[in-house]
């Protein structure tokens, strides 16, 4: 039996899995890393806790069956998109790696934007100039690190340390990692010079592209000794987490689309060539398939939004119970609306100025109902987005549905009612992304023909049929919720896009 072995870098951990040569998912683990806040704005972590991450997660899998080690004949990796990690020509970490809610650089957007139209970027990226970004995020090191950057020989992501980590090999990244760095060009293929010259990035930092297939390396023996791996194992390169749970979601064909819900979310659909929105409400990432465009929007807050209300309000019950308590209240909340934004937000309004809202509150509202708000207020900036890429093109229905947000049948209803077609939930809708990473790197190692192979993966296991009766209540709850937005956004300080 052979098994490919994939890790996911996400926000919170690593999350490790196993899979046979059929597809079957045989194994999972995790292992937790932190987040650091050193001041506001700013999101950090520290690459080596993602490479220990990668390392007790292996063990942890090699230690269920002693006989698995023998039988891996690929490592793949995903990881968390849009960051900053440097490193010299050893691959050695120069910093703490800037992450993807590291919103610092609002005036290194602004300096672009002094120097090249938004449209003019946008043209070249499918990016919008915005802090959430790679390119803004490396501006702002230039200008207040200096003497770091200069030893620094590349510029990578998570997955791409850890790659390195894996083989000794480094300064490569895939292109959908490169594509959420806005310094890619999304029509030609390449890094964009125009955009690097535009923001003063030396082209040394920038790693070489290659395909998410590829075949990189191979685990060394140090890594070996490390983690328990054989040395010799090939090792893909992988894609970044949207591309990955794209394929780990079944959305391998032009049309297919998805909606994951995990601390961030995001609603794709895939493409065969570059949809640019002439208001430039959605992204676009590179695929892992060649000749494939990912075409989505991502909501900042979503999982997070719902933690940030646990830790609040679930002393008594947690999670579990104020889900109960949501399900009580009628669809709607009783008027009562929230704006998601806790860390700024990304599409469709573009504002990391945005805020948290609740709105509509009166003296008979209990926490129940702004329960039920949140996971609304969610839905409804899911479905904004939505209904955007729906003016681009076909957008399969039903809408698949993965990551943690799954676990919710509350949330899911929710969704379907906003999103007015049915939902499916695929079979392992937790680990999607892992298991896109495990199917790159068997196509990529010839173990998989080809990605069709995640659709059978990725088969229903559960399907969410909108409630009629809940529909004409969430059409309502849609223009209150875009009433409320054009509303309070002046007193954010930006604008709806």
């Amino acid at each position: 039996m052979n098994l490919v072995l994939a890790h996911d870098l996400g926000t919170t951990g690593d999350k490790a899995v196993l899979l046979d040569e059929q597809g079957r998912l045989v194994d999972t683990a995790f292992a937790g890393y932190r987040t650091a806040h050193p001041a506001p704005l700013t999101a950090e972590q520290n690459p080596a806790d993602w490479w220990r991450a990668v390392v007790r997660c292996t063990r942890t899998l090699l230690r269920a069956d002693e006989s698995r080690a023998r039988h891996i004949v690929a490592v793949g990796f995903s990881g968390h998109m849009n960051g900053a990690v440097l490193v010299d020509e050893g691959g050695n970490p120069l910093r703490p790696a800037l992450i993807h809610a590291d919103i610092r650089a609002g005036a290194q957007c602004e300096k672009v934007r002094q120097r090249m139209s938004e449209a003019d970027y946008y043209a070249i990226t499918g990016n919008r100039l915005a802090p959430f970004y790679s390119l803004p995020k490396l501006m702002w090191l230039i200008e207040h690190e200096e003497q770091t950057v200069a030893r620094a020989r590349w510029m990578l992501q998570a997955k791409d340390y850890c790659v390195g980590r894996m083989t000794g090999r480094w300064g490569i990244t895939d292109p959908s990692d490169a594509s959420l760095t806005g310094i890619y060009d999304v029509n030609r293929l390449r890094w964009s010079a125009e955009v690097a010259e535009v923001a003063g990035i030396p082209s040394r930092l920038l790693p070489e592209v290659v395909n998410s297939t590829a075949v990189v390396g191979q685990v060394s023996a140090e890594a070996a000794r490390a983690t328990g791996l054989p040395r010799g194992i090939p090792v893909v390169i992988g894609a970044g987490d949207g591309a990955c749970a794209t394929v780990g979601a079944g959305a391998v064909d032009v049309g297919d689309s998805y909606t994951y819900i995990g601390g961030t979310a995001w609603t794709s659909c895939l493409r065969d060539r570059f949809t640019p929105d002439p208001q430039m409400r959605l992204t676009t990432l590179m695929s892992a398939q060649p000749e494939r465009w990912v075409q989505f929007g991502t909501v900042q807050s979503a999982g997070s939004a719902w933690d940030w209300f646990v830790r609040l309000f679930g002393r008594s019950g947690g999670t579990a119970r104020l889900q109960a308590e949501a399900a009580a209240v009628a669809p709607g909340s009783e008027g009562v609306t929230f704006l998601p934004h806790l860390s700024g937000e990304r599409a469709p309004i573009w504002n990391p100025l945005a805020r948290g809202v609740f709105s509509g509150l009166q003296a008979h509202h209990t926490r129940a109902h702004l329960a039920r708000a949140v996971l609304e207020g969610v839905s409804c900036a899911l479905e904004s987005i939505l209904q955007v890429m729906r003016e681009h093109g076909a957008v399969s229905e039903p809408v698949r549905v993965v990551g943690g947000g799954t676990r919710s049948d509350l949330w899911m209803q929710i969704l379907a009612n906003l999103y007015g077609c049915p939902l499916e939930i695929p079979q392992h809708a937790e680990s999607s992304t892992a298991i896109g990473a495990a199917v790159i790197a068997g196509v990529g190692v010839g173990l998989y023909e080809g990605f069709h192979i995640a659709k059978r993966i990725a088969h229903a296991e559960k399907r969410v049929e909108p409630q009629q009766e809940s529909m004409a209540v969430y059409r309502a709850l849609r223009a209150r919720y875009a009433e409320l937005l054009v509303a309070v956004t002046p007193l954010f300080g930006g604008r709806v896009a």
